[in-house]
């Protein structure tokens, strides 16, 4: 197995590292896991509601009476975990600091998450979301009540859509003390999909020593296996009340392929 195959099975995020070069000729020079989709581009100009500016779509949307502009999406949150590898060009380490949150069927939803390489200032702020939001105009992310921040999307896999922002050591300092995470993202309609992640723990993990691989990928596709198991069982149950058989839980976005 690749280090490339298992920082991606540790992790969703750490799909990002091969996916936006990132990562350094080490994990690049490995063979890519899956074939990436071709990176995110501009909305078409098609739709008039998508070019507007997302408040103003909101609004729009509660004036009509129609669903919720801004809905939180229910899902898990996996432990913050610390992988690491070498650049073997440069000799240097890389360490993606990341959290994951899922359905309750399993299937990813969005991630943040730092990656830093060893003695570099210079650090990234990843975050992802589901496949089908609109590109245009990017996504949010709010730290606890702070200010939000606009990020671009940069590239989309069959599992999420990528979006970074470059930071530094304070931003990492300002994380290790924020609560929650909220990441936005906007669908076709203007309703906004809010995933909320945990901060806590984040601090432990990056200043912690890194996990093995190994190890994180096993943990992660046994609480997989688990949510899988889990969801059917309800799905069976709702089935034999009478209700109508499939996933509940479900995340009112488009689901996203699996990895």
């Amino acid at each position: 197995m690749t280090q490339a195959t298992i920082l991606r099975r540790a992790s969703g995020m750490a799909a990002i590292v091969v996916a936006l070069g990132f990562a350094g000729s080490a994990l690049a020079q490995q063979p890519a896991p899956a074939k990436p989709a071709t990176p995110a581009k501009p909305a078409q100009a098609a739709p008039a509601q998508a070019q507007q500016p997302a408040a103003q779509q909101q609004q729009q949307q509660q004036a009509q009476g129609g669903a919720p502009a801004s809905v939180g999406v229910p899902g898990i949150s996996t432990p913050w975990t610390k992988v690491c590898g070498n650049d073997q060009a440069a000799g240097k380490q890389i360490c993606m600091t990341t959290q994951d949150f899922t359905a309750e069927t399993g299937q990813p939803l969005a991630s943040a998450g730092i990656r830093e390489v060893k003695d570099d200032p210079n650090k990234k702020f990843i975050v992802s979301v589901p496949v089908g939001m609109l590109i245009q105009p990017g996504t949010r992310v709010i730290l606890d009540q702070q200010p939000p921040l606009a990020l671009k999307y940069e590239i989309c896999f069959p599992n999420g859509c990528f979006a970074s922002m470059d930071v530094n050591a304070d931003f990492v300092n300002k994380l290790k003390k924020t609560q929650t995470i909220t990441i936005q993202a906007l669908q076709m309609g203007g309703r906004t999909l809010n995933f909320q992640l945990p901060g806590k723990d984040f601090a432990k993990a990056y200043d912690g020593a890194p996990s093995d691989p190994n190890a994180v990928a096993a943990e992660r596709q046994k609480m997989a296996e688990e949510l899988q198991k889990l969801a059917q069982k309800k799905a069976e149950e709702r089935a034999a009340a009478g209700g109508q058989p499939g996933a509940p839980g479900a995340a009112p976005a488009a689901a996203p392929a699996k990895p």
